[in-house]
Formats: C-alpha cells, sequence, structure tokens
C-alpha cells in the first residue's frame, strides 16, 4: 500500500506541473516553438486517469491495477517525429472537385485533367508520367461507389493501407493479426475466376456467385427468435467476467457463455442454433481493369463472410485465371504471334495479313526472310494496369514447305537448284582465284 501512495503522489505532481506549463508557458519553451522545431517530436498522450492532452513534453499518468498479484501500467502514447514526411493528397484534392460531388462531375474533372496532363502532350515535362498515374489512380476509387464509401469512411491514408492489405504502414502486416489472427469481423474469403484472354486485356464486369457466412433470416442474426428477451447471464451471474485462481493470484476472462454481455438469451434460434450466420450464397459485381493478367489478386472490401457480432465483414480475395488464347500470347505487357509465309513469300517478299488486338493489318514482308526471324509492331501490345502506355506486339515467321509439288512446280524447283549450284560453283572458283592471287 505504501507503494501505491508514492506512485500516485507523483502521478499528481506530474500532472500538476504539465497543466501549469500549459497554462503558463515559457517564452522560451513554448509548446509552439518545441512543436515546430526542425526535428521536434509532436507528442499525444491520453491517460486513463487524466482528461488532459499535452503537446510536446508530456508526464505519462498511469493508473495502477492490481489483478490477483499483476500489475498493470495504462497509457497511450502516440508519437510522430517533426521530420517526417507529408501525406499523401486527398484524392479529391488531386481531381480538384469536392468531396459532394456528383459521379459526372468527377468525370468531366478527370478527363479534362488527363487530356491536360497526359504524357503525349508534355513530353518535355519529366513528371508528366507520374501526375497522369495519380489521377488515374484517383478516378479509379472515386469513379466505383463502392470504393468511394470506403474511401469516405478510412480516409486517405486507412483506404491506401487497406488496398495493400497491411494494417500498418510501410509495408508491414499487422502484427497482431500475425500472431492473433484478425481481431473482429467476419472471415476473409477466397475465391477463383476464369476469365478469357480478351476480357482480361480488355477489362470486363462479371457477377460472382460463392459461398460464405451470411446473416440468418430467421432471426435476424440475434441468435433468438424474434421477440425473445435478453436475460441475465448463469455462467457469470450478469458480470460477464469469470475468475480463476492460478498459482500468480487470480486470473479474470471474458465469459464465454455470454461472449463478456453479461446477457444471453433463453431460447435459441432454430435455424443457425444461435450462431446468428449461416453458411449461404452471396452475389458480388466485379469491375476488371483492363491489362489484369493471370494469378493477379483483387480485393473486395467488406464483401467476404458476415460478423456474428455485427462487427465488419471480412473481405473477399479474386484470383484472377486467365484461358489461353489460340492466336495470342501474352508476356508481361508485350503480345506475341506466329505468321506462315509460303516459300514464294519468304524468298521474294510481300504482305500478309496479321491479328492484333484491334483488328487485322497488313504488314509487309521483306525478301529472303528467314524462318524464326520476326518484326515489331509498336504499340500494339496491352495496357497494363496502372500504366498509360501500350506494349509491343512481335511477328514471328515460320516458313511453310509445299507436302506435295506438281511437275511444273517440281521442274521450276529444279532448275533453281541447277542455277543455285552453277552460282555457288562460280563464287568458289572466284573465291580460289583471289586467295591464289593475294599469295
Amino acid at each position: 500500500m505504501v507503494g501505491v501512495r508514492i506512485v500516485r503522489s507523483l502521478a499528481r505532481r506530474s500532472l500538476s506541473s504539465s497543466s501549469k506549463t500549459l497554462l503558463n508557458p515559457k517564452p522560451s519553451s513554448s509548446v509552439y516553438t518545441r512543436l515546430l522545431a526542425p526535428g521536434a517530436y509532436r507528442t499525444f498522450h491520453s491517460g486513463l486517469c487524466s482528461n488532459h492532452r499535452v503537446l510536446g513534453n508530456h508526464n505519462a499518468c498511469s493508473r495502477n491495477r492490481f489483478l490477483g498479484g499483476v500489475h498493470a501500467n495504462w497509457t497511450t502514447v502516440r508519437s510522430i517525429h517533426g521530420t517526417a514526411s507529408v501525406a499523401a493528397c486527398d484524392y479529391y484534392d488531386t481531381l480538384g472537385v469536392s468531396k459532394t460531388a456528383s459521379a459526372s462531375e468527377i468525370k468531366k474533372a478527370y478527363y479534362g485533367l488527363a487530356k491536360k496532363l497526359h504524357p503525349d502532350t508534355n513530353k518535355d515535362d519529366p513528371d508528366a508520367e507520374k501526375k497522369f498515374q495519380e489521377i488515374q489512380k484517383a478516378y479509379e476509387v472515386l469513379k466505383d461507389e463502392e470504393k468511394r464509401r470506403e474511401y469516405d469512411e478510412y480516409g486517405h491514408d486507412g483506404f491506401e493501407q487497406r488496398g495493400n492489405g497491411n494494417g500498418f504502414p510501410g509495408g508491414f502486416g499487422n502484427p497482431f493479426e500475425d500472431l492473433f489472427g484478425r481481431r473482429g469481423g467476419g472471415q476473409d474469403v477466397n475465391v477463383v475466376l476464369e476469365i478469357s484472354f480478351m476480357e482480361a486485356v480488355k477489362g470486363c464486369a462479371k457477377t460472382l456467385q460463392f459461398r460464405a457466412a451470411v446473416s440468418c433470416e430467421a432471426c435476424g442474426g440475434t441468435g433468438a427468435p424474434p421477440g425473445t428477451k435478453l436475460e441475465s447471464c448463469k455462467g457469470c451471474g450478469g458480470l460477464g467476467m469469470t475468475s480463476m485462481q492460478t498459482a500468480l493470484g487470480w486470473m479474470h476472462m471474458h465469459c464465454t457463455q455470454c461472449k463478456g454481455t453479461g446477457k444471453t438469451f433463453p431460447i435459441l434460434c432454430n435455424s443457425c442454433n444461435g450462431k446468428r450466420v449461416l453458411n449461404g450464397t452471396k452475389t458480388v459485381k466485379l469491375d476488371i481493369m483492363a491489362g489484369i493478367d493471370n494469378n493477379d489478386i483483387m480485393r473486395v472490401f467488406s464483401n467476404g463472410g458476415a460478423d456474428p457480432n455485427g462487427n465488419q465483414p471480412g473481405d473477399l480475395y479474386v484470383t484472377i485465371k486467365v484461358r489461353e488464347d489460340p492466336v495470342f500470347r501474352r508476356q508481361g505487357a508485350d503480345i506475341h504471334v506466329d505468321s506462315v509465309l509460303s516459300i514464294s513469300q519468304a524468298i521474294l517478299g510481300g504482305t500478309i495479313k496479321v491479328p492484333t488486338l484491334t483488328g487485322d493489318v497488313l504488314l509487309k514482308v521483306s525478301p529472303a526472310t528467314q524462318p524464326g526471324q520476326k518484326v515489331v509492331l509498336k504499340k500494339k501490345g496491352i495496357k497494363t494496369r496502372n500504366s498509360y502506355s501500350l506494349g509491343d506486339q512481335y511477328v514471328h515467321f515460320n516458313v511453310s514447305i509445299p507436302t506435295s509439288l506438281s511437275q511444273r512446280q517440281c521442274e521450276i524447283i529444279q532448275e533453281f537448284s541447277k542455277e543455285a549450284s552453277s552460282k555457288e560453283e562460280q563464287e568458289e572458283v572466284h573465291d580460289k582465284r583471289a586467295a591464289a592471287g593475294a599469295s
């Protein structure tokens, strides 16, 4: 008890000192001077035993609790260094619209900026591509009603962290979720969606049905028949906590029967047996972006399994599988196709039709084209996600050897062979004479 009195006395003095500092700041140690000084720390402190919030240096105020001899120090401290980078721009600011802007206003603003900032019209600006990608990213979020709702709900930083699949900034996952699993909310759901090659290239809309936990319709997600009233939990006597004596003392934990609420239903729902959710079918509409690739994963927020406690549903993860195309082969943003030439086309050259993603085009074949030779069609590939530029298309030439020839064709080939042999002999004699003359 003496130790407790000492700690409480120190806490009161510390709090009193902090309050005086706030009420009578010295010019040399102004809160704003310390707050704005280079490299200064801005600290927000919330003590459970005090409503004061101190900017600058803080005196931690804590409440000591003893649970069966176990000492708990409850404080919440959040420190932000003065040299931290400025937060990313708001998507509404990026497009120059208000947060109450309509879909048509957002679309109009985007197309105006896209035309003005397109890299093709700003070739002298090295940051043109970055600016263009920023307005593209902002538009992709704000044009979608569901994404826009989530953006407004979580804010810019929160939305970015959720979109990257990270609960903590800096590219790391939430360590608490890694250790203890997801805290609250419904279960995440993983599904596979197969699409065609052209759907992946051009983008498409899909309606996806899958099995997941859904709220019980019979009881409305309460776990009990309609009209049933809650009663005090018999397991904990309405306290919501149970106690167990251990070697270290008394350990307190949430009641498993009422899950810490202190209340239970005397009768459970016959459909879900009190679980509040059932395994059912969910339907989700997906907007698949152009340029998506095989094994890419789409994350759809709050469209996974329902939470039995009525909190936020889990997320839906959709793995994209792209079917192979009989004509086109993809390698990143580039497209590859094969084109078969006849012997005469390979030798003499000519013009052939080549398929592209936007239709057939005429391609000039150079004389003496060899098997395996290829040509490049610039900007005939795929526009990948988060990029304004197109890949290239590669045309690979193969030469078809006829399996049967007419008598006239045989005579022509034999004639060609004789002339070729005669020419080779003449070249060989010429080379020998030239070598003899040189010696």
